[in-house]
């Protein structure tokens, strides 16, 4: 084992599981609260959160209800002519509304796996964008996932041995479990379709740039943020609490975790495609608390699950081989997954300068003419 690898493995211990579980629970960044329910005491909790995000093993994000911006949610999987793979990446960041763009490549072929937060009632516009892309050659193959649902799989240190400080990858004991779960689960599942459709909730300047700030770095404190923006610390709780909170724009806080080095793992996108909604809803139920789960999406309406997977080099076999023995037992319909770009996997924070007097500001013009910067 390597000196950095081993590092990571000492660092995992079961307060740093039970910690990790509570901030799942309690959905919030107050680590008082996080102490009270793990009945740890508080300097103990803030020793080992301060431990676990030093060491890039944990990632607090702010929760936020994109629909009560205004904004719409939509994934999109373009596969850019053979010629055509760099200006493809610009033509997909023309548009200030993205929030995740990932290069992927699946055998001798390259996808970008996109998620994006679009002004609501700008949503045929961006259509139209997509097909101006088809047309000018720069995409050759499109799918679109409009308003998926983001499911929270808590994600955690399940299959790690405390007391021998190393991972048992389960996959058999993964398959039983999705197995059990099918067998006992209703035969009429309600799946929701669309999400239902929300209320707009308009930001004040002020409310904006706390919730920009916090979606920046979600330990800024109120302190810091009234001195950034000249005024007093109950104001800051004001606008947090009577208007983000109130409002339902932040819904909480989830923890991200990265339980082995970058080095030795791979990111992957991973499409699996279910024939019932009890099949897709018991093997979203098996995903909880996996280390190997980052992100899942759910687009009801096709009956798909595309999740991003972060897993040890040396387990991508294994859990093909699980994904491949449930697509045996009927589990899964079909499924491909595509291995993502480490220096071509983006993120992106909300595009402060186009929300303008509580609305947001949408120059598709603009947009289609840096198409024609973009060389062919």
């Amino acid at each position: 084992m390597c000196p950095h690898f081993r590092k990571y493995v000492k660092a995992i211990d079961n307060n740093c599981i039970k910690i990790i579980r509570s901030l799942n629970r309690v959905k919030s960044r107050n680590l008082s609260l996080v102490a009270r329910e793990t009945e740890m005491p508080p300097a103990l909790v803030h020793y080992y959160y301060d431990k676990l995000a030093r060491r890039g093993i944990l990632k607090l994000n702010v929760d936020i209800n994109l629909e009560k911006l205004g904004l719409t949610p939509v994934v999109i999987m373009a596969k850019p002519f053979y010629n055509a793979i760099d200006q493809a990446e610009k033509a997909l960041k023309t548009i200030d509304y993205w929030r995740e763009i990932s290069r992927c490549y699946l055998s001798d072929q390259t996808y970008y796996y996109c998620y994006y937060a679009i002004p609501t009632e700008k949503k045929r516009l961006f259509e139209n964008f997509i097909k101006e892309l088809k047309q000018r050659k720069i995409i050759d193959k499109l799918q679109v996932y409009w308003k998926p649902r983001k499911e929270h799989s808590n994600p955690n240190f399940q299959w790690f041995d405390t007391k021998n400080k190393q991972w048992n990858f389960e996959w058999n004991e993964w398959i039983e479990e999705v197995l059990t779960y099918v067998s006992s689960s209703p035969k009429e599942v309600s799946i929701e379709g669309a999400l239902e459709k929300e209320s707009y909730a308009p930001l004040d300047e002020t409310d904006f740039f706390i919730l920009r700030k916090i979606e920046e770095d979600t330990e800024v404190t109120f302190k810091d943020l009234a001195l950034m923006l000249g005024v007093t610390p109950p104001t800051i709780r004001y606008h947090y609490y009577k208007h983000l909170v109130n409002y339902g724009i932040i819904r909480g806080y989830k923890p991200s975790i990265y339980p082995y080095p970058k080095q030795f793992a791979h990111l992957s996108i991973v499409k699996i495609k279910f024939d019932t909604p009890q099949k897709l809803e018991a093997f979203i139920k098996s995903l909880e608390e996996k280390p190997f789960v980052q992100q899942v999406m759910i687009y009801e309406k096709e009956l798909l699950l595309l999740m991003k997977t972060y897993i040890l080099i040396d387990q991508l076999p294994g859990f093909i081989r699980a994904l491949t023995q449930l697509h045996a037992q009927q589990v899964v319909s079909k499924y491909s997954w595509c291995l993502i770009d480490p220096e071509k996997d983006w993120e992106q924070l909300l595009p402060a300068k186009l929300y303008v007097k509580g609305k947001w500001q949408y120059p598709h013009e603009n947009y289609i003419k840096a198409l024609d910067t973009i060389k062919q």
